[in-house]
């Protein structure tokens, strides 16, 4: 009984001292929760078809991408964007959907996914599935019915009209692809929409049961295990169903900003209910939108008015920078972290729709230096970063006479415009590059015999050294992982110069010279005085040392230097 009463007593004390503290000023604070994921994340976006064949087809598949999970690891990448590997005619190569819950067989299973997404978890990796919301395959099911008749239940799941007076199409608009936007159906005597090819017929999001089934859609991947999607085509989820006619389809805004068929306000609540489900599931899921947008306003506005549409806007402006133009990427850099209301931007330049930024920005003679330029001016930014695959070895777009040369087939029915962006991941300098031991879908580059995989891993000097210290720094230095971005003048139109800095004032000045020749510096913007500087954390050139008391630099050099604020 004595030891009875020593524990209630015991019990009552820690009781007190519990209230104690829940009502005094000793009131214990709630810890902070941690910054989700993807505020600082490198997301590496992973074409399928052309990234590992493990079958011999010559066409990439899931197993591939699970047997490339520790390379992937080893690189630093925190989550992996897939392109569609959903059944689909391939007149789009996947983006054109006939099933979107399942697995091409080319690609694999089910199984095979689950296999994936289980192992990448384990490897502490995210995937983020290709989400084609706009639009499905004119051979999904969905559209079938609908074009079955004008009576059948889902024919509103899609954009059907009436021919015009003239029995042409409702309006005159074009379609992004080239050619009207318009489809006649001689089976229903009525028109459908598609602002891509006509076999991508749009989806009608005004209808219940389409935009229920979507979300279903969502579900499915996310409780599949997808920490998230990427949205494609964001924009064109409304039209201006008044159709109105183009007084010059050929001038004024691009086909794909049109007043009449992009970002039209019906498009925020659509986003919003996307953004809502995938916060109601746990773990931080996230959406990665592709918009269209011609200003810095108009890519705040796809973040949602309150920060709660997609969370991650690709910044197209960005992207959309032509040649090493030191002033235009300053401006854009600038505006990205001071017009976004501190939302988290994000940065790229290389996709599966967009050259590659070796090609792009290579001089034929100087192209390494200016691709580890490009890459740290990437990966030093704030926000989330994306890569393409092959970018960190230096990839380059195929050449005209390498696609010339590489006939048709059943593995690549059509020859597409971005065929030199999609070629096969050159792991090694065997044949087939070690992407596959048969014919491969694409050729693979002439170049893949010195660029690959396992000789620059071998290579500490090498192009994959060097993003792979660009990505260990980005989480190990607190100033580059989620530090205050500082934007600095670098007194010469040739160099872009800024800082990053943590709150404990340890920081990191980036000096990026976007020219052939040898530039002088005369640094300011400094707030509260000038730092401190330390030593050269990372340079591109061997002379990679700068006297910060008169700064110059080599042609085309990075120079990455520590400091410590006043």
């Amino acid at each position: 009984m004595k030891s009875l009463s020593l524990a209630r007593t015991a019990l009552a004390g820690l009781a007190a001292a519990a209230l104690a503290l829940s009502s005094g000023t000793a009131q214990a604070k709630p810890a902070k929760a941690a910054e989700p994921w993807w505020k600082h994340a490198v997301i590496y976006e992973i074409y399928p078809r052309s990234f590992q064949d493990t079958n011999g087809d010559g066409v990439g598949d899931l197993k591939g991408v699970t047997q490339r999970l520790d390379y992937l690891k080893a690189l630093g990448v925190d989550a992996i964007w897939l392109t569609p590997f959903f059944p689909s005619p391939n007149k789009d190569f996947g983006y054109d959907v006939a099933d979107y819950t399942n697995v091409s067989p080319e690609y694999g299973t089910m199984q095979d996914w689950d296999v994936l997404s289980r192992e990448a978890k384990k490897r502490g990796i995210r995937i983020l599935v290709d989400f084609v919301l706009n639009h499905s395959s004119d051979q999904h099911p969905w559209f079938k019915e609908s074009r079955s008749s004008r009576t059948n239940p889902k024919r509103d799941w899609y954009v059907w009209r009436d021919p015009a007076p003239d029995g042409g199409p409702p309006s005159n608009w074009e379609s992004i692809f080239g050619g009207s936007t318009w489809e006649f159906d001689k089976a229903t005597g009525q028109y459908y929409y598609h602002v891509f090819y006509p076999e991508q017929p749009d989806v009608n999001w005004s209808n219940p049961g389409l935009r229920k089934a979507m979300l279903d859609v969502m579900r499915f991947w996310l409780d599949h295990g997808a920490s998230g999607f990427r949205l494609d085509a964001t924009p064109y989820l409304f039209e201006d169903t008044s159709w109105p006619k183009d007084p010059d389809v050929k001038s004024g805004a691009p086909v794909g900003l049109k007043p009449y068929n992009s970002n039209l306000p019906a498009n925020h609540e659509v986003l919003r209910s996307l953004r809502q489900l995938v916060d109601s599931y746990p773990g931080d899921r996230m959406l990665l939108g592709e918009n269209a947008i011609s200003n810095v306003e108009d890519l705040r506005r796809v973040y949602g008015a309150k920060g709660d549409e997609i969370n991650l806007p690709m910044d197209f402006l960005y992207t959309g920078v032509k040649g090493l133009d030191a002033p235009t990427f300053k401006a854009r850099i600038d505006e990205a972290h001071l017009k976004l209301d501190g939302l988290p931007p994000v940065f790229h330049f290389s996709n599966h729709d967009t050259t590659r930024q070796w090609t792009r920005f290579g001089d034929g003679k100087n192209d390494g230096l200016i691709a580890r330029l490009t890459a740290a001016m990437t990966l030093t930014l704030r926000g989330t970063a994306l890569m393409y695959y092959g970018e960190e070895i230096g990839m380059a777009d195929l050449k005209p006479d390498e696609l010339k040369a590489f006939p048709l087939g059943p593995k690549r029915k059509v020859a597409d415009r971005r065929d030199p962006v999609r070629s096969p991941m050159q792991w090694s300098a065997s044949a087939g590059a070690g992407f596959t031991t048969g014919d491969p879908w694409l050729p693979v580059a002439a170049t893949a015999s010195a660029t690959n995989v396992a000789a620059q891993l071998a290579d500490k000097g090498s192009m994959y050294h060097w993003y792979a210290r660009l990505l260990n720094l980005r989480k190990t230095s607190p100033a580059i992982r989620n530090g205050a971005y500082v934007p600095l003048e670098s007194g010469n139109d040739k160099v872009v110069a800024y800082a990053r800095r943590s709150k404990s004032g340890e920081g990191v000045l980036v000096l990026l010279n976007m020219s052939a020749e040898r530039q002088k510096l005369a640094i300011s913007g400094w707030r509260g005085g000038t730092p401190k500087f330390g030593k050269v954390i990372m340079a591109s050139t061997a002379t990679g040392t700068v006297d910060m008391a008169h700064p110059e630099l080599e042609p085309f050099s990075t120079v990455l230097i520590s400091f410590r604020a006043p």
